[in-house]
């Protein structure tokens, strides 16, 4: 019975988010999609300095969470060489700032786990913005959420059913290899839901994006859980019954949405 109540609130949380998604992509507004975004990176980033840095005040949480949203929207809109530039800047401003005010304490974990984590919020929704706002497919902008979703929930009842072989116990005790193989079955279908059948893109590119995607979004969540460890916290925030925090939820879509991009462009003309 508990497991279930679990598994309720989680889909009860996740459909209207997910609705949100849809919104975003089949209304076509730019100004729509480049906010909603930035918005959501910004909540990410205000969880992450949390991690980096413990007892840090509402005014540098704020401060660091702009800077990450307009660098998000940089990716989004400018040229990609400008926006390389933009994506520094947050993580190097905040870790000069932690420095100055702290000293050398941790001075190169938190400088680069700060930076680290800012381009990574900057570049995966910046681009995941930028799916939906150079393709005249929304269904483009699915590819990697879908990677994410189906290859998440395909492994999380996989693992919970069949689950024996523990993949990296001292870092997510949950996950086990069969869940692993049910994920990147689910991100595979994910891929091919979205870019074969609804953007028809080649079936062949989508086999491997979804399957280099899924690997990825294990990758993404490792890294997190990992960091949450370091910390000695169980989820990023509270904010999501079911789910924990923002970067709880976005980890694997931050790793996936890069490789989406990279493939897409290799393979399949990404327009720059």
């Amino acid at each position: 019975m508990k497991a279930f109540n679990s598994l309720a609130i989680r889909v009860a949380v996740a459909v209207p988010g997910m609705g949100m998604f849809v919104a975003v992509a089949f209304l076509d507004i730019p100004f729509l999609t480049t906010t909603f975004f930035a918005l959501i990176a910004a909540l990410c980033a205000m969880e992450a300095v949390t991690l980096f840095r413990p007892g840090s005040g509402m005014p540098m949480k704020a401060v660091y969470a702009a800077m990450i949203a307009g660098s998000s929207v940089a990716v989004a809109l400018l040229d990609p060489i400008i926006s390389i530039v933009v994506i520094l800047l947050p993580g190097a401003i905040i870790g000069a700032v932690w420095i100055l005010g702290d000293g050398i304490n941790h001075a190169r974990r938190k400088t680069a786990g700060i930076t680290g984590i800012s381009v990574a919020l900057a570049l995966g929704f910046g681009l995941l913005a930028r799916l939906r706002l150079d393709f005249q497919s929304p269904w483009v902008m699915f590819v990697p959420l879908l990677i994410c979703w189906l290859g998440d929930s395909l492994a999380y009842f996989a693992g919970s059913a069949f689950g024996r072989h523990k993949m990296a116990p001292s870092i997510s005790p949950a996950k086990s290899w069969e869940g692993f193989i049910a994920g990147i079955a689910g991100a595979v279908g994910g891929a091919v839901l979205a870019g074969t059948v609804g953007a028809s893109f080649p079936l062949v590119t989508m086999l491997m994006i979804g399957m280099t995607g899924g690997i990825a979004a294990v990758a993404g969540d490792l890294m997190e859980s990992a960091m949450k460890r370091d910390a000695g916290v169980k989820d990023s925030g509270s904010f999501l019954p079911g789910h924990g925090g923002f970067l709880d939820r976005f980890d694997s879509i931050l790793a996936v949405v890069p490789v989406v991009w990279i493939l897409l462009f290799l393979f399949a003309g990404t327009p720059i």
